[in-house]
């Protein structure tokens, strides 16, 4: 079996390291997540030229940076990939206190970061123990 060789670090706050470098142009960044991919053993990679560049990932591989409220109050998720996409309140989940959800079509698991952890904060609400957004229920263990 061989040894998987991890090409790119990404560190718990998203920032990108290749061969120990910091990945600093924006082009190159955005190029990894449009091709961030999952083998069959779960491991992430990047798709290059039909060949794979194993990335290790720190925590997750999105990061929630902030959060908007529609008028029809959908919560309009802002990921670490300057995409936005709507929250799918099944998917949030609390780890010791830290928001988590999926996003990409329920493909990757995203980290609240803190600004994002304040905002979302202000629209729950607590009922009888239970936590709720728009009247559903969060699961909190």
């Amino acid at each position: 079996m061989n040894e998987i060789r991890f090409r790119f670090f990404v560190d718990k706050d998203c920032n990108w390291f290749q061969d120990s470098k910091p990945i600093t142009h924006k082009r190159i960044y955005n190029f990894n997540y449009q091709n961030l991919k999952r083998d069959e053993q779960g491991l992430f990679y990047v798709e290059e030229n039909n060949s794979r560049a194993y990335v290790n990932f720190e925590d997750k591989p999105y990061i929630v940076k902030s959060i908007d409220i529609s008028e029809d109050n959908r919560i309009l998720l802002n990921l670490n990939d300057f995409s936005c996409e709507s929250l799918n309140i099944d998917t949030l989940i609390f780890k010791e206190n830290i928001p988590y959800c999926t996003v990409k079509n329920g493909k990757y698991e995203a980290k609240f970061s803190r600004p994002a952890l304040h905002q979302i904060a202000k629209a729950i609400t607590s009922k009888n123990g239970s936590y709720y957004i728009n009247s559903q229920i969060i699961k909190y263990p």
